[in-house]
């Protein structure tokens, strides 16, 4: 009968295996170990902008993840800020989250994405934004319209807000005009024009087809000839007389002052008139 083979043991060393950290990972996290963006997209949010949302948390909780790196023990917001300004708020005590590794390039990518798609972003947070990236992390317009699917003049157009005057980003910023009506007025090449214009369109309302006309007006009253003056003899009195002539926006021909009438009229129907051709008057 064969003898049983003896058992030894293996001197050979088996190496450790170490798993990797995989891309993103889910965990629940409380609020009170979960941190802002370092650089927010967001700066307009206040307790009555999120009212809904705070409810609907109330209700069914939180839907969808935030997305969340680990930062000194510690995590960052890289989307999800307004859901975790609304949790704080509805007093949630613990927030899902998918907790990713991403450098700082990447969580501006992510945090741009994040926001483009959802509730509407105030053109001068993007504005701040793109700054960042381009003066931070040295990223062209044309680079950073790639990475969000845009244009290039669409990131050109939020940039230039940084360089409008304090009253009319203001305005924009405080949502008391919208994007299109600011990128019209900043084309006013006068201060006192452009802040009256402001100035009307918060008081009255204004969209951006009425904006547009507002200062083609304004350069067009610029090409106006200036009024001229005819100095005359007036034989009766003796003195010298002074009339000032002006050129008439229907017919172009000039015609004094004192004769001139103030007219109020539609664009339509300014449109309507300037289209009609003038024929003189002809005598029965």
């Amino acid at each position: 009968m064969a003898k049983p083979l003896k058992k030894t043991e293996s001197t050979e060393t088996i190496p450790t295996v170490i798993p990797e950290v995989p891309e993103s990972y889910f965990k629940m996290i409380s609020t009170d170990l979960v941190d802002d963006p370092e650089q927010p997209m967001r700066t307009d949010m206040t307790e009555l902008s999120v009212e809904d949302l705070v409810i609907s948390m109330k209700q069914v909780g939180i839907i969808e993840p935030l997305v969340v790196k680990e930062v000194n023990g510690r995590f960052e917001v890289i989307a999800g800020h307004r859901r975790l300004f609304s949790a704080r708020i509805a007093k949630i005590v613990e927030v899902p989250c998918y907790v990713r590794t991403a450098g700082k390039e990447q969580t501006e990518m992510l945090k741009i994405h994040e926001n483009m798609y959802r509730a509407e972003i105030n053109p001068f947070d993007e504005a701040r934004h793109f700054s960042v990236m381009t003066e931070k992390y040295d990223m062209s317009p044309t680079k950073i319209a790639q990475l969000i699917s845009k244009s290039p003049q669409y990131v050109l157009d939020r940039l230039a807000i940084l360089s409008y005057p304090d009253f009319l980003s203001e305005a924009l910023m405080k949502g008391e005009i919208n994007f299109s009506v600011a990128k019209e007025f900043s084309k006013f090449d006068d201060l006192q024009q452009m802040s009256s214009a402001v100035y009307y369109a918060k008081r009255g309302g204004m969209t951006a087809e009425m904006a547009k006309k507002w200062v083609g007006d304004y350069k067009r009253s610029k090409d106006q000839p200036a009024p001229t003056a005819v100095i005359s003899h007036n034989d009766t009195t003796g003195q010298q007389e002074v009339e000032h002539f002006a050129q008439c926006v229907y017919c172009r021909q000039n015609v004094s002052l004192m004769k001139a009438e103030v007219t109020y009229m539609h664009h339509d129907c300014l449109v309507q008139a300037n289209n009609q051709t003038i024929t003189p008057e002809t005598s029965e």
